[in-house]
């Protein structure tokens, strides 16, 4: 055995084939004594069984949801075990069909046993509507390298995009201050943080819930507005709001990040966007937090107060707050059609959209594709079958 450093000493044993080893380890020392490991060498010995090993590597991952196109390519992730240790992992995938193509990109280590790499494809050379279909094959160190994959997953590339700002999690009690009877309050998420320049259609709005305070907000408000303000030093009264959500009663349904589906989708347009979330209660108890990040500048105003008569969305509040910590929000939006550069893609088949908003009152938009250009004739039935409306267009 040789020497390592301080006290270690190493040395291999060479194999000859499977079968059962013995090995003892003898030292002497300067003085000529002599010690074994195990004690009473050679009779006692420690022992292994060499044979082929035949353990496959053991792969555990989440599949990936349906995907945006604005924020591809997407990430995949695994965790691969094995007995003996991992030589590669890597994933196979195609669009729509393996005709397509099929391509392959390595998983890199990032820490214990997780490997983790983006697909080896462009947001230009996916559209809305491909189908991704992947598998994650793992091969291990073993002189009979080892392998196995996962099933074939698949997911869509879509066109919705959830925008989530702030990681804090400090817990602050606005927008959902039920402390008091009243409570308005402004908050400002840049354009650079949600990061879609061209716009789109917001459609929900969440946040992370801490706890779960009482009572229920009566007189429920939100309103968002485009702007190109980049911090807050009170409420603000200019520009144009848009009520985007109102309910008689309004109580997060749990913890974790809670989302509220807009009543009116709000056209964003790609530059700052201002949120104002406020209620009207005629009693108090506890608040209803949220996790929240620290900002600066100031991007967030709130103001409080007991009007058993007024109402806080409307009414001047008396206390003021003013605080470096902003709510932590998602954002779920459709970006507008513009970033999909429509115009310059003729289709090569008859397709139909999902109608948006759905539902609506009293309009929606229905978009479709044709291969080439011709008379058009759309029917619309509503939920009992009945046809409502028969469209002619060229």
């Amino acid at each position: 055995m040789t020497n390592t450093g301080g006290n270690n000493w190493t040395g291999n044993i060479t194999l000859t084939g499977p079968g059962t080893y013995r090995y003892y380890i003898r030292t002497v020392d300067s003085l000529n004594r002599v010690a074994t490991a195990p004690a009473g060498a050679p009779g006692s010995y420690y022992s292994f069984i060499a044979s082929p090993d035949t353990v496959k590597p053991v792969i555990t991952h989440t599949p990936l949801p349906n995907w945006p196109k604005l924020q591809w390519p997407a990430t995949v992730t695994a965790n691969v075990t094995d007995n003996i240790g991992i030589d590669s992992v890597w994933v196979r995938w195609y669009k729509n069909t393996p005709s397509t193509g099929i391509k392959h990109f390595k998983l890199l280590p990032v820490g214990g046993n997780n490997y983790s790499a983006a697909f080896n494809s462009t947001q230009a050379e996916v559209n809305i509507n491909d189908s991704i279909f992947y598998r994650i094959y793992a091969r291990d160190n073993s002189s009979g390298h080892n392998m196995d994959s996962t099933v074939l997953y698949n997911f869509k590339i879509i066109n919705i995009v959830n925008v989530c700002i702030g990681t804090g999690t400090t817990l602050v009690g606005y927008p959902f201050y039920t402390f008091y009877m009243d409570s308005k309050t402004h908050m400002l998420y840049l354009g650079s943080e949600i990061g879609v320049p061209g716009g789109g259609s917001i459609t929900k709005i969440g946040f992370n819930v801490g706890a779960i305070g009482s009572p229920a907000m009566n007189g429920f408000q939100i309103r968002m507005q485009n702007t190109t303000i980049t911090t807050i030093t009170g409420f603000v009264t200019t520009g144009s709001w848009q009520t985007v959500y109102t309910s008689s009663s309004y109580l997060p349904a749990g913890t974790g990040w809670q989302y509220i589906t807009l009543t009116t989708p709000f056209s964003y347009n790609g530059t700052n966007l201002l949120v104002e979330v406020c209620f009207n209660n005629s009693s108090w108890s506890s608040n209803t937090t949220v996790q929240a990040t620290s900002v600066s500048p100031q991007r967030t105003f709130h103001q409080y107060a007991d009007l058993s008569t007024g109402n806080g969305c409307i009414d001047p509040l008396s206390s003021t707050t003013t605080n470096p910590l902003r709510p932590n929000v998602c954002l779920e939006l459709t970006p507008g059609t513009g970033l999909e550069n429509k115009l310059s893609e003729i289709p090569d088949k008859y397709e139909l959209s999902q109608n948006y908003p759905n539902p609506f009152n009293p309009v929606t938009k229905i978009s479709f594709g044709i291969p080439k250009q011709g008379l058009v004739r759309l029917k619309v039935y509503d939920v009992l079958g009945r046809e409502v409306a028969d469209l002619e267009m060229k």
